[in-house]
């Protein structure tokens, strides 16, 4: 569960946690001896050592720091999990829509369709399932995703990359099939090679845009509307190279409203013979 006893990033906050959480901000790893110095030098507080260790045990425990030696750094998958938890927010509150977290009651289900308003949403929840199921696997460690565009990387990265950074740990064994062969799925290609995933372009002119995972008995389909699905393909043939990419049009692509379906069920014949069929691209 995400701790949310949040220290303050406030230069005038006289509470000793906010002080080592601003310090961190700014300059790390540091020790203990290193945070406390820092402190008396750039605040006129009479905050002890064991003050100062006090404080930092509490937010190591909570998840928000990390130890490397003797030396702490504030933790990078809390960051990325409070921007998680807050993009979330942020969303239900402007659209006044229900963002899906994916549960163990949700896991239960045999067959479910989820309809999503923009592809950030999809993606938040496409990657709460994969973590669920990477977490929880029995039948086999296989993951096999179908695709068309790694637009994935583009509107979020962050998440992108610690979700198959949790996969590798979990021991998944993942295999990526992608059926546009133009330079930004080149790059993406890249990334995931990067990290040990078997990935291989195949060109495909199908305009279809429906996209595939299978994971263990579970087979997750996603269909695109047409106006999303022309969006992302425009995006791709614009676009050449990462040094290229607009911020503001990827910002653009990651909202735009649009109607989005995953579609979730479970099958262990079906998944067993569409694993089959794609891994035996692999072999080629």
């Amino acid at each position: 569960m995400l701790e949310l006893s949040i220290p303050q990033l406030d230069e005038n906050s006289k509470n000793t946690k906010d002080i080592v959480f601003t310090i961190l901000t700014k300059e790390y790893p540091l020790s203990l001896i290193e945070i406390t110095n820092r402190i008396k030098k750039q605040y006129n507080l009479g905050i002890t050592y064991q003050a100062v260790r006090k404080a930092v045990d509490n937010l190591h425990n909570q998840g928000v720091l990390k130890k490397q030696g003797k030396k702490y750094s504030i933790k990078k998958e809390w960051i990325l999990n409070l921007k998680s938890y807050f993009d979330k927010l942020l969303t239900k509150y402007e659209t006044g829509k229900q963002v899906y977290n994916f549960t163990t009651e949700l896991a239960k289900e045999d067959y479910a369709v989820y309809t999503f308003n923009t592809l950030l949403d999809l993606d938040n929840f496409w990657s709460d399932t994969m973590t669920y199921w990477a977490d929880h696997k029995k039948e086999n460690n296989i993951y096999i995703s179908y695709t068309h565009y790694f637009f994935w990387f583009l509107i979020n990265l962050g998440q992108e990359t610690k979700l198959f950074k949790h996969m590798a740990k979990k021991g998944v064994k993942s295999h990526i099939i992608c059926q546009k062969n133009n330079s930004l799925n080149k790059w993406g290609a890249k990334l995931y090679k990067s990290e040990g995933f078997k990935t291989i372009i195949k060109h495909n002119r199908e305009e279809n845009l429906r996209d595939l995972n299978i994971l263990g008995n579970i087979i997750l389909q996603v269909e695109y509307s047409k106006k999303i699905a022309n969006k992302i393909k425009k995006f791709y043939e614009e676009y050449k190279t990462t040094q290229d990419l607009s911020l503001k049009d990827i910002t653009e692509l990651a909202h735009e409203p649009c109607e989005i379906k995953l579609i979730l069920f479970k099958n262990p014949e079906i998944a067993k013979s569409l694993r089959e069929k794609y891994l035996k691209l692999f072999q080629k």
